[in-house]
């Protein structure tokens, strides 16, 4: 079964998202020592970038990916699509169509806690993804499960849909939009 829970509309205005892009995780790394994702999610499609939005949070299993293309539908422009993959560390439900639907919906970026593939093509398009590796197997669209908008486990972090992720090439921070102060 795919549950689709009701978007978690942001708390945060704008300006203070363009303020809050301005400082790297790692200044943050000097007060805060949780929040951050594991040092394995790696970036590519993108270097030299700061990337800060709310989360669209996604889980998913196995082979069954089917969930993935719901939630690229419902994200808006700027969302970063977080995805939980429950352990899996070897089929990739993230590659170059995946990307080039994000890209083109105005994703801000997506963080896969597992593989993805067409690495290639990522780069070439240009689009940032955080992953655990590269393996060449993929999912298939089943629609036997998965869950949007709903809490997950990313990195070792617990995100909730509507975190704020503040991301640049030395790793991932989950900001819950209460503890972002003014």
């Amino acid at each position: 079964m795919i549950v689709v829970n009701d978007r978690v509309p942001t708390t945060l205005p704008s300006e203070l998202l363009d303020r809050l892009r301005q400082i790297p995780p790692a200044t943050i790394g000097h007060l805060l020592a949780f929040g951050f994702m594991d040092t394995a999610l790696r970036p590519m499609g993108c270097r030299h970038f700061t990337l800060c939005g709310p989360a669209v949070t996604v889980r998913t299993m196995a082979i069954d990916s089917t969930v993935v293309h719901y939630a690229i539908d419902l994200a808006q422009p700027g969302d970063v699509l977080v995805i939980d993959r429950t352990g899996d560390t070897k089929h990739a439900c993230w590659g170059e169509m995946t990307s080039l639907a994000a890209k083109v919906r105005g994703l801000a970026a997506t963080i896969v806690d597992g593989p993805a593939t067409d690495v290639v093509e990522i780069e070439a398009m240009e689009y940032l993804v955080f992953s655990r590796g590269i393996s060449p197997i993929t999912t298939r669209s089943l629609a036997q499960f998965g869950e949007i908008n709903t809490v997950v486990q990313c990195g070792g972090v617990a995100v909730s849909p509507g975190d704020i992720i503040l991301a640049d090439d030395n790793g991932i921070l989950v900001l819950p939009p209460e503890q972002v102060p003014d």
